[in-house]
């Protein structure tokens, strides 16, 4: 079976070369769609960076829970934009957190996968305690340090995969 590209579909030939660049998938509530939108440009501005961000990686008429599904199976790691709103709210979001847990069990150990993101003072599901989060909100100088934080976590990934940053 090809391997498929962020978008899910393979090339002419069906097989797709090896990204060059990471590709985490942001996995989010509608509720926080403009945090998430910002937080792929920023990721996209570090140049070695793809994030999967379903605004541009769902192409229109895809089905789109099965390219949500292949999407977080294929990237590199998966991160979670948490706030209060999105997880006192009902919908596909908790659906994709269960997705990712899933697919990091498929991981060896050890593996940065998941990488949890509070956008602002929430509490973390049970199902994600053992990861430890980074906390995207505060002052400029914290938000700062946490990008940085997050962005190592992405480098130890990239480099474990063979990509070059």
């Amino acid at each position: 079976m090809p391997q498929v590209s962020k978008t899910g579909t393979a090339n002419q030939s069906g097989d797709v070369p090896l990204s060059k660049k990471l590709i985490p998938f942001l996995s989010y509530s509608k509720i926080n769609k403009s945090s998430a939108r910002d937080f792929a440009e920023k990721l996209k501005s570090e140049g070695w960076i793809d994030p999967w961000f379903d605004e541009e990686d769902i192409l229109p008429g895809q089905v789109w829970e099965e390219t949500v599904t292949i999407g977080v199976r294929n990237s590199h790691a998966v991160i979670i934009l948490l706030s209060k709103a999105a997880m006192a709210s009902e919908g596909f979001f908790h659906r994709e957190i269960k997705l990712a847990l899933d697919t990091a069990a498929e991981k060896p150990e050890g593996t940065i996968f998941i990488i949890p993101i509070r956008l602002n003072d929430c509490e973390v599901p049970a199902l994600l305690q053992k990861y430890q989060y980074v906390d995207y909100f505060g002052r400029e100088e914290q938000r700062e340090r946490m990008y940085t934080n997050l962005i190592s976590a992405l480098k130890v990934r990239a480099e474990n995969l063979g990509i070059k940053i």
